[in-house]
């Protein structure tokens, strides 16, 4: 086998490999969805918005906060390491394990000790994201080496596409528990959380199996220290990264009340509980639809285009709350449906902006202070929480319609990293 042969060959398998993670893990993320799973499984132990906005705070759809601790050390770590791999797979295990445990606590303990579920929640969604933090710098770098820049657009939307089309069927099924008034609580979110665990079992082994890449790195190690000073040189000499790190921010502003469009058509549109299994399944039929669009417009056009398109998206969000009256609960499903087409969009879009812009040998360093700076998106629920309990919704959905906007004018101003090189002949099919 020649060596184009080889590297084709590999290119596949990891493609397949990078395919069945995504598809499995987004199936399985949404049993345990922070925008509509979770917030009602705690509105079952609590009716204080600010704890349930910690708990997106801590595992948000746009970013966690246990997520953006430890991404700095492990980048200072990784960064002279030719194989990131090892690192990877005892991260992704201690994840998947976290929803087998919730799993088992939930229905052993829910009702004789709620308060012990509570603080094994919250627990344990703290570890599976500092464990994501651990996770994203290796992940990072290995798709930023095994994908071309020309094939990410498709790699990472035909990822969300398929875990989409599972996601759906998360839903129909978490509607179907959620409904039944022969499955009771806890058993019904016992039950959820077991086949997250399941799903991302099978997605983690896919992630595990793939062929990592070698590529040239730093010979020499920084001390965290000396490694923190070349991070922030290159945040005050990038000018460009550092308008994607606040555009990040301000779209990713619409965390801020994504907890809370599920409680508010509970609370205010006085919806079925069934429903909320309709709006997950009508949020993933949105990530799976729109990534046609995301995975065409990151190859052909760019990212900064599909930074753009999902910021749009996003300001329509909050709108339709505001113009959803009781009795018209119904457009909650349009609502949601829009959620997925944004979150997608946004996905794809700063992800592939940022391998980009990265260079080769500062991909860790890249990353690493990207997910750092852009905490302010993992403690948005939070804030949302606060405004929710001591204000309203309509006053949270206005705040996010003004924030969104703000991030999607500063988005003009990017610079595309790249310009999309024809395709070469005889290039590999993915």
């Amino acid at each position: 086998m020649s060596k184009a042969q080889s590297k084709g060959t590999k290119l596949k398998w990891n493609f397949a490999m990078g395919l069945i993670h995504g598809t499995f893990f987004t199936g399985g993320q949404a049993f345990g969805n922070p925008n509509t799973i979770l917030p009602v499984f705690l509105n079952n132990f609590t009716n204080s918005k600010i704890l349930i906005g910690f708990s997106s705070t801590i595992m948000g759809s746009l970013g966690g906060l246990g997520s953006v601790l430890p991404q700095l050390f492990v980048a200072s770590k990784l960064e002279t390491k030719v194989h990131k791999r090892p690192l990877l797979r005892v991260a992704i295990t201690i994840r998947a394990l976290c929803w087998g445990l919730l799993s088992l606590i939930t229905y052993l303990f829910a009702t004789s000790h709620p308060n012990l579920v509570l603080f094994s929640l919250f627990l344990l969604l703290t570890v599976f994201t500092v464990m994501g933090g651990v996770a994203v710098i290796p992940f990072m770098d290995i798709w930023g080496k095994a994908i071309p820049s020309t094939l990410r657009g498709r790699f990472f939307g035909y990822r969300q596409l398929l875990g989409g089309i599972l996601a759906i069927g998360s839903g129909l099924i978490a509607k179907y528990v959620l409904g039944n008034k022969n499955i009771f609580f806890p058993q019904n979110f016992s039950f959820l959380f077991f086949l997250a665990f399941v799903f991302m079992g099978i997605s983690y082994l896919g992630l595990g199996s793939v062929k990592e890449p070698v590529e040239e790195v730093h010979k020499t190690h920084l001390n965290f220290q000396g490694f923190l000073k070349k991070a922030f040189r290159i945040l005050k000499s990038d000018r460009n990264y550092k308008k994607f790190l606040l555009v990040e921010i301000l779209i990713g502003s619409s965390a801020l009340a994504l907890p809370f469009y599920v409680l508010y058509a509970r609370d205010v549109l006085k919806i079925r509980l069934g429903m909320v299994g309709i709006f997950l399944a009508a949020q993933m039929l949105g990530s799976a639809l729109s990534n046609f669009l995301w995975a065409h417009l990151s190859d052909s056009v760019g990212n900064k285009k599909v930074l753009q398109i999902s910021a749009l998206l996003a300001l329509t969000v909050p709108l339709v709350a505001i113009m959803t009256l009781p009795g018209l609960s119904i457009l909650f499903i349009l609502l949601f449906l829009l959620v997925g087409f944004f979150t997608a969009g946004y996905a794809v879009g700063k992800t592939n902006f940022l391998l980009d812009i990265a260079p080769q040998k500062d991909r860790p360093t890249y990353i690493s202070l990207n997910g750092t700076l852009t905490f302010p998106v993992a403690i948005f629920p939070l804030i949302g929480g606060a405004i929710v309990q001591h204000l309203s919704h309509n006053f949270l959905f206005m705040t996010t319609l003004f924030m969104v906007l703000a991030g999607f004018l500063l988005s003009l101003q990017l610079t595309e990293p790249r310009t999309v090189p024809p395709k070469v002949k005889g290039e590999p099919d993915a």
